[in-house]
């Protein structure tokens, strides 16, 4: 059976306290649907993927199955959306119209290689999606694929997630080459590194951004225009989040730095950042919820001093001070709790992401 993994991990949600962050109520990150044949035994990967796979498309058994077909695929549901990161081996699939009767999903899906290549041919369109090219096609409309060793994102949304002016214009294979469906490329790439640290509630937020993004890229004329400021925002801001993340070891990380290297005006940075309680708060939770991950790594040996140094926290009274106020717990005791409860699983706090990836897509 294809090994299937999930589990949240909280996250401090901060609140203005004295200038201070605070801890009301600790929330879950995205639980995402984990499936791997890594660990199968090799001659039983192939088999073990197609099987999980028969309902959405069937997968051509080749004439000589390989020596193994190592899959990593993760999916992350948020805000309705659906989006999907995948390493897979070369192979040949099809969705056809037994599939559709049978699943009734009608999903678009918004296709990226991040490396290899996928010849996807429907009945009047052959066409071969190269890497860093994103692709618009639909799931309600029978194909067949054949594909490289590749690295893949899908996102997937319904009809009803696009505005009813933009719903027209989607038909057949799309290769969105256009600025703004590049700019949409580049928002799938940093979505992609955003979600596994966001909350359920950053999720439907990300959600929202992620429709308008999506309706800029497809929009044609004076719609365009109207939806551009949204999305145009949302790819600073998941720019500057990733910005931050890459420099929470830097005791001169602030407003100022972070004007200079993203090139925008501080009146801009603050209006970004004041949904999330302003700048120097996003930067303290950010560094508070790098040390929970790094505490409860059952890999990492760094002392907890070593790890909240690499995370900008300098202070060690304060930091801990910080800490229990966040999580309701203090550095040492955490990691403690944690080694004692390694395989404890903490209980989900967003829908179940139990069984297959056709379930889930359905219930979407």
């Amino acid at each position: 059976m294809l090994e299937k993994q999930a589990g949240p991990l909280p996250v401090a949600h901060e609140d203005r306290e004295d200038g201070v962050a605070s801890q009301n109520a600790v929330a879950c990150l995205l639980k995402p649907l984990r499936q791997t044949t890594r660990n199968l035994p090799a001659r039983l990967q192939f088999d073990a993927w197609r099987d999980t796979n028969a309902r959405l498309v069937d997968y051509v058994s080749p004439e000589i199955l390989p020596e193994s077909y190592e899959v990593s695929a993760t999916t992350f549901f948020f805000g309705g959306l659906a989006l999907l990161a995948a390493e897979t081996p070369a192979g040949t699939y099809r969705r056809s119209a037994t599939n559709l009767r049978r699943d009734g999903i009608d999903l678009l899906s918004f296709s990226l290689a991040t490396h290899g290549h996928r010849l996807y041919r429907t009945q009047d369109q052959t066409h071969v999606m190269r890497p860093g090219q994103l692709v618009l096609h639909s799931l309600a409309q029978p194909f067949e694929a054949a594909r490289t060793r590749s690295g893949w994102l899908h996102l997937y949304l319904t009809r009803e997630d696009l505005p009813a002016a933009v719903v027209p214009l989607v038909s057949g294979c799309q290769v969105l080459d256009t600025p703004s469906g590049l700019l949409l490329r580049d928002y799938l790439l940093l979505l992609a590194d955003e979600l596994p640290r966001m909350t359920v509630a950053d999720g439907q937020r990300l959600a929202d951004a992620t429709r308008a993004m999506i309706a800029l890229a497809i929009a044609e004329g004076p719609a365009r225009q109207e939806a551009a400021a949204a999305p145009l925002a949302a790819v600073q801001l998941a720019r500057l989040r990733n910005l931050i993340r890459a420099n929470l070891g830097s005791a001169r990380l602030g407003p100022m730095r972070l004007c200079r290297e993203a090139g925008i005006a501080r009146s801009q940075l603050y209006r970004l950042f004041e949904p999330l309680g302003g700048v120097a708060q996003f930067i303290q939770g950010e560094r508070l919820n790098a040390v929970y991950r790094a505490l409860t790594d059952p890999d990492d040996t760094r002392s907890i001093c070593e790890i909240a140094a690499a995370s900008g926290l300098f202070d060690a009274s304060s930091f801990s001070r910080m800490f229990r106020r966040a999580f309701g717990i203090s550095p040492r005791e955490l990691r403690m709790t944690h080694m004692l409860r390694a395989t404890h699983e903490i209980p989900p706090c967003n829908r179940s992401v139990s069984g297959s990836l056709q379930y889930l897509l359905q219930a979407t």
